[in-house]
């Protein structure tokens, strides 16, 4: 048996969604966060991020932009007690700009292969594993992978938790 995974979009769960975010300066966390993510730790949740990243493709901030956003990130989230077991993204858009980011791909959500990765490499008990997103493209990814799917309350941290009653 396989531990129970959270599959969480960025932009507009974890942090407000202001538009193509590449500088730690707009990252704002959205309410609840840290405590629903250290209660997901405390009941031995997997925590992953798949995030859509077009930004990249349509040239607003390069993929090391991304990366190095990402590693604050990371720094930001330990520093409140709170470890990722992975964060996965899609570069790519079908209509980028730049030539190398611009194809069609199931990476992207609503294809859900950055999804299907993440379970090829972990144990994951399915039944009690969940995805909250802020788009359509989110669901749909979740509902080909057969996650149960939320999209984002106001309280990060009440949502978690009646998630974690609902599954358990």
């Amino acid at each position: 048996m396989g531990k129970p995974a959270a599959f969480l979009d960025r932009d507009g769960v974890i942090n407000h969604d202001l538009g193509y975010i590449h500088d730690f300066k707009n990252f704002k966390v959205k309410q609840g966060v840290i405590r629903g993510l250290r209660f997901l730790l405390k009941k031995k949740y997997l925590i992953f991020i798949v995030t859509n990243q077009s930004g990249i493709a349509r040239g607003f901030f390069t993929e090391q932009n991304y990366k190095n956003l990402t590693k604050k990130i990371i720094i930001f989230f330990k520093k409140k007690g709170v470890k990722f077991n992975k964060i996965s993204y899609c570069p790519f858009h079908p209509n980028g700009k730049i030539k190398k980011y611009r194809k069609k791909t199931n990476l992207r959500k609503p294809g859900n292969k950055m999804i299907e990765d993440i379970k090829k490499r972990w144990r994951i008990d399915l039944k009690r594993s969940f995805m909250i997103g802020d788009r359509k493209s989110d669901s749909s990814a979740a509902k080909k992978s057969k996650l149960y799917f939320e999209y984002p309350k106001k309280n990060f941290y009440t949502q978690i938790k009646k998630i974690d009653r609902f599954l358990t």
